[in-house]
């Protein structure tokens, strides 16, 4: 074979091993969304709850779940920093790179000491702080909901952008509730406060495809606003002798009817109640706007929000709702006859009323989802 022969053919092959070179395909590293799912735990392997995570670099906020669980998705490649924190813990800090070798991650917690100093206690006694955070029904932050707590001293309090809000309560006892945003359904809600705490509240976004107006109704701006201006002003004015029994109080006798479990509560001192009173006739506030003649007795414990009670009503709100329906003339004239059985199913004899007093009871009822 000629030298030019011998040319030609090696120049044949190598443009063959080229080509299949240039049709193999090449790995390319992936570049679409991933998953990160991790816990977060504390030094003795407990999960840490409700944990909040930001996502850096971004503005993703998360929060774990009861198990101390949490799954973020939509994560691009890349180097990312996870910062949790959580009341109680001292911060957290973690680095993944996506897409690793890791398909989960465990963030460790470390409790912070609760021995403080002198000063510091004597300041946490005076003053009590009330944290939390509000989540929509897919667990996103709620920003800019407006927080109301009745008879405290916040004012214009609304969540920040991971969804939190803080409440400084100078005193102990009962905290009633109320947060709203246009959109979403507003939460009413009562708790004992004792200690600091922090809680986490949810609400349910309305569909996009309703009526304006019946949405703005819907997320607490209708008509019963003026009952939560109302419910603050008593709280602001309450003299000695008024009492407040919480959703919390009631708990743990859900399965009787109100006035037996009221008298298991500490309001029930300020009420000066009675086994006596629970079939007599009560001119009792529902909701803070609709007034009824019915004994506590015909109430269930699981169906009650919160009570008040006040012996003096120095805003004169609970008068002006009790208007002729609940006068001297219309009580005097009940029998239990005429009134809804109690929750024992029976019915007696004609009760006296009780002794009308320059006040009345408020009954807030629990809503319902």
């Amino acid at each position: 074979m000629t030298g030019i022969a011998v040319h030609r053919v090696h120049s044949r092959w190598l443009g063959v091993v080229v080509a299949a070179l240039l049709l193999t395909p090449v790995p390319v590293a992936a570049q679409g969304p991933n998953t990160l799912r991790g816990r977060v735990i504390d030094e003795t392997s407990r999960p840490v709850s409700f944990a909040q995570i930001a996502v850096l670099p971004g503005d993703r906020r998360i929060v774990t779940d009861q198990n101390g669980d949490f799954s973020i998705a939509g994560l691009t490649d890349g180097q990312y920093e996870l910062r949790v924190r959580r009341i109680g813990y001292a911060p957290g800090t973690v680095q993944v790179r996506i897409p690793g070798e890791q398909r989960s991650v465990t963030i460790t917690l470390i409790p912070l000491p609760r021995v403080l100093d002198s000063v510091r206690i004597r300041e946490r006694s005076l003053i009590l702080r009330y944290t939390g955070i509000v989540l929509d029904d897919l667990n996103e932050p709620v920003v800019g909901a407006e927080v109301i707590a009745a008879g405290a001293s916040d004012l214009d309090v609304r969540t920040d952008s991971a969804g939190h809000f803080r409440l400084a309560k100078p005193q102990k006892g009962m905290l009633v509730l109320r947060i709203r945003k246009f959109g979403y359904t507003p939460y009413f809600g009562s708790l004992t406060f004792s200690a600091e705490r922090e809680d986490t509240i949810r609400v349910k976004r309305h569909p996009q495809d309703l009526p304006e107006a019946y949405i703005r109704i819907e997320s607490g701006f209708g008509r019963d606003t003026f009952a939560y201006v109302e419910l603050d002003s008593r709280m602001r004015w309450k003299v000695p002798g008024s009492g407040v029994a919480s959703r919390e109080d009631l708990d743990r006798w859900g399965d009787m009817d109100l006035c037996q479990a009221l008298m298991r509560t500490p309001a029930a001192a300020s009420m000066e109640l009675r086994e006596s009173h629970c079939p007599q006739p009560q001119c009792i506030i529902i909701d803070g706007l609709q007034p009824v003649i019915r004994p506590l007795n015909t109430f269930l414990a699981a169906e009650v929000e919160a009570v008040e009670f006040h012996r003096r009503d120095l805003t004169g709100t609970i008068n002006s709702r009790k208007g002729v329906a609940c006068s001297a003339r219309v009580l005097s004239g009940q029998t239990s006859a005429e009134l809804p059985r109690s929750r024992t199913g029976r019915v007696g004899r004609t009760v006296a009323p009780p002794t009308l007093v320059p006040g009345g009871q408020v009954i807030w009822m629990r809503r319902r989802p």
